[in-house]
C-alpha cells in the first residue's frame, strides 16, 4: 500500500492493509482475493504479477475465470470453461 487503506478479502477472511503494508501469494495458489476501499479517501497501491504461459485466474465468488488458450490467448470464461 502506498497511500490510504483497503480491506483485503481472501478465502480466510478480511484484513486491513495500510500504507507501508503488503500481501503476497505463492504461485499456483487458488486463494481468491480482492481489495475493497471502505474509506472515504482514495487509496493507492502497487500490484505486481507475472504472465506465465498457462496461467489462470479464478474468481471464487463469481462464475468467472481468466484462462489462456492456444488459439485465442487470454480469455474470460465461466467456471466450466464456456466463454463469455
Amino acid at each position: 500500500m502506498l497511500e490510504g487503506e483497503v480491506v483485503l478479502v481472501t478465502n480466510e477472511g478480511e484484513q486491513t492493509l495500510k500504507a507501508g503494508m503488503c500481501a503476497g501469494y505463492a504461485a499456483g495458489s487458488k486463494n481468491g482475493h480482492h481489495f475493497i476501499n471502505r474509506s472515504q479517501k482514495p487509496a493507492t497501491y502497487l500490484e505486481m504479477g507475472t504472465n506465465v504461459p498457462g496461467d489462470t485466474a479464478f474468481y471464487p465468488d463469481d462464475d468467472l475465470r481468466l484462462m489462456e488458450t492456444e488459439d485465442e490467448g487470454m480469455v474470460y470464461a465461466h467456471k466450466d470453461g464456456r466463454r463469455y
